[in-house]
């Protein structure tokens, strides 16, 4: 049903949660996973120290999948999530992506009040992926 399943991860607790759902349907379905993390295009950290951070997220998630028998392909990439995550995840060739509902950089939150889901707030990356995605996206709360 699903060949891929992407899953954009910023080492926030909710971003390993999105994972393990990933993961878990990845497993049922022997799907693989793009594990995406992106790398923020102005930061106030050095390069290097946001790489290696970055490569240790996906780390976490190839090696967490791997124990379950599910493939990971990682993505570490410099972009701006706000703006380029539809993109990422379209090169990703994803049938599903997991996202998690706000992570460790959201500060702006919206409320889907006139879509009759007054109770659930997003975050600004996941909310502009629901609205823009080819491909299905489960939201992980």
């Amino acid at each position: 049903m699903f060949e891929v399943i992407a899953v954009p991860v910023d080492g926030s607790d909710y971003g390993y949660k999105a994972a393990d759902v990933a993961i878990e349907i990845a497993k049922k379905f022997n799907s693989k996973i793009a594990a995406v993390h992106v790398l923020e295009e102005f930061s106030f950290n050095s390069y290097a120290s946001e790489e290696d951070s970055g490569d240790a997220i996906l780390a976490k998630i190839t090696e967490k999948a791997g124990n379950v028998g599910v493939e990971v392909v990682e993505h570490l990439l410099t972009a701006d999530p706000l703006r380029d995550m539809k993109f990422i995840i379209d090169q990703t060739r994803a049938d599903l992506v997991v996202i998690h509902a706000h992570g460790a950089n959201d500060k702006r939150f919206v409320s889907f009040e006139e879509n009759e889901v007054s109770d659930t707030q997003i975050g600004s990356v996941s909310e502009r992926l629901l609205r823009t995605s080819d491909v299905p996206v489960l939201l992980v709360k």
